[in-house]
Formats: structure tokens, C-alpha cells, sequence
């Protein structure tokens, strides 16, 4: 047993020699912390990866002011460098405009309206800021994506479609007479019915659609790709009908409901992109109004 002073800590260690010794793997990411893309994080390997707003750039990044192809960031024999491949608005170490850089641990890189810097992190620190991420964007009962995150998300998918002149479906789905399902069998059984609710939405929606909980009992969809008014209104119908077709079977009761369900599509026009998805999601809802005004149960889209 060997005796280790370690005079800037002011204590005395006891190290075994023969004791095996693990040091822990720490690899670089590229961490982005201010943008649209903020929290994200993506792992550096050795060789090249680019950096731009095109699906062909090995890190795409949804921002306006970043080029196609607007920077590079290069990992080889334990340095990182970073090269301008010809943006229009320049990339950035610490304000200062460059070319070509060593890029230094923890030195922010600006393109665009993102930030982002290089951290070196083990397995166990990325599994655990993984998971902070993941409770932060989720529904803690369902499982599915929070208000928040699902407006974070459709803000991005609105700006793609605004670039693409695509249209955008908003879907909004309300489970009808939720209240008596609470009051006659209590919340345990009214929370069983949201995550077999959940489930049914899920495998009757299409699988590249946002889903999100908009409120107690309320889900949200944002329909992606090539939408039309004919396939929107089927895919709620799909739905509508998958729900009052459940039985939802618990040891004390066996619960049937039914949901009604707005939707309205449009191809997003000049504005904020934050009105822009205000005005899909209230026109969604004024769709949903029209049906509980009726009689419930039913599909009904907005004119647009």
C-alpha cells in the first residue's frame, strides 16, 4: 500500500499498487446549447462530419441563417478543427470570425442563430443527461411528448414546410365525457383509459406524425409530408372509430368512450412561425367546437 499526498486538495489518499485501475472513456460531442436545436447532442468520430441546413450535411441544423453545407468540424490524432466551407454568414470561435481553427474544449462556435461548444463525455454522463432530457420532453403517464415539447417540435416542422411550400395538418382529439369516466370509476381508472387511449392513437396515426398531450384529455397531432384533406380525414376517422371500438378492461370496471376530433391544414405563409402554429392549432380547435356542439363522436374539419 502506497501513501499519495495530494497537497491541493489538503488530504492523503491510501492507493493499492496492485489494484486495477479503471479510467473511464470520455469521447468528444458536439454539444449545441442557444437554437432551435438546443440540448441536442452529437457524438464526434474521427475523420471529417459537416455542419448546414441541408439533409445532406452530416449534422443538419433547422436555421435560416446557416448555409447548406456551412461549416466542418474535424477530429484527428486528438485535435479538433473547425473550417468555413464558404457560408454566407461566416462561422465564429469566442465573436471572432475564422476560416480555420483549432477548436479548443469548451470554446463556444456560433453559425447562425446556434451555439454550441465541444465537451468530452463519458458513457454513464450521457446516459444520465439522456435521461434528464427525455422526462423533461415527455408526459410523465403516457409517454408521449409534452405540450412544450411538442410545440418546440412543430415549430421546426412549420418552418421546414414554410422552405418547402408544404402543407401542414394540425389534429386535435378530445376524449368525450371524460369527467363522468373520472367520477364514476376514479382517477386510477380515468389514467388506465389515457394509456390505452395513447396506444390506440398510436398505431392508428402515421408513424412520421408528432403526437403530444395538449391537456388532461386532450392529444395533439401534426401531421408531416405529403397531406391532404382526403387523408387527414381519414386517419382521424381511423381513429375515431379504433377508440369507440375499445373496451378498456380493469378488474373493477370495463369502460367504453368515445372522442371527437378537429383538424385543419394549411400551407404555412409569411409571419412568425410562433403565429403560425397558433393560428393551425386554434382552427383545429374551432373544428373541435363544431362537433361538440353536435353530438360528439365525429370528425369535422376546418374550412380554410
Amino acid at each position: 500500500m502506497q501513501k499519495s499526498e495530494l497537497s491541493n486538495l489538503g488530504e492523503t489518499l491510501l492507493m493499492d499498487e496492485d489494484a486495477d485501475i479503471k479510467v473511464s472513456s470520455r469521447d468528444p460531442y458536439l454539444v449545441i446549447f442557444i437554437g432551435k436545436d438546443s440540448g441536442k447532442r452529437h457524438k464526434l468520430k474521427p475523420g471529417i462530419i459537416t455542419i448546414g441546413r441541408s439533409p445532406e450535411a452530416d449534422i443538419t441544423i433547422d436555421d435560416d441563417r446557416i448555409s447548406r453545407i456551412h461549416c466542418a468540424i474535424k477530429w484527428s490524432n486528438g485535435s479538433i478543427t473547425v473550417e468555413d466551407k464558404g457560408s454566407k454568414n461566416g462561422t465564429y470561435l469566442d465573436s471572432h470570425k475564422i476560416s480555420h481553427a483549432v477548436l479548443p474544449p469548451g470554446v463556444s462556435i456560433q453559425i447562425g442563430h446556434s451555439l454550441m461548444k465541444i465537451e468530452y463525455k463519458d458513457k454513464a454522463e450521457v446516459e444520465y443527461e439522456q435521461s434528464l432530457t427525455h422526462q423533461l420532453s415527455t408526459d410523465a403517464l403516457t409517454g408521449i411528448f409534452n405540450r412544450q415539447h411538442f410545440t418546440n417540435l412543430a415549430l421546426k416542422e412549420i418552418a421546414y414546410a414554410r422552405r418547402r411550400n408544404q402543407t401542414v395538418g394540425m389534429i386535435i382529439i378530445d376524449i368525450d365525457n371524460f369527467k363522468s369516466v373520472i367520477d364514476t370509476y376514479g382517477r386510477m381508472i380515468g389514467d388506465l383509459v389515457l394509456v390505452q387511449l395513447t396506444d390506440l392513437i398510436h398505431e392508428n396515426k402515421q408513424a412520421e406524425d408528432l403526437l403530444g398531450r395538449y391537456g388532461d384529455k386532450k392529444f395533439i397531432i401534426l401531421s408531416r409530408g405529403d397531406v391532404d384533406k382526403k387523408s387527414i380525414h381519414r386517419q382521424c376517422e381511423n381513429i375515431r372509430r379504433a377508440i369507440e371500438g375499445f373496451k378498456f378492461f380493469n378488474a373493477d370496471a370495463c369502460v367504453q368512450v368515445t372522442a371527437s376530433i378537429g383538424f385543419y391544414l394549411d400551407r404555412p405563409g409569411n409571419g412568425k412561425v410562433e403565429s403560425l402554429l397558433d393560428d393551425l392549432i386554434d382552427k383545429a380547435e374551432q373544428a373541435l367546437y363544431r362537433v361538440k356542439e353536435k353530438s360528439k363522436n365525429q370528425t369535422f374539419a376546418k374550412r380554410y
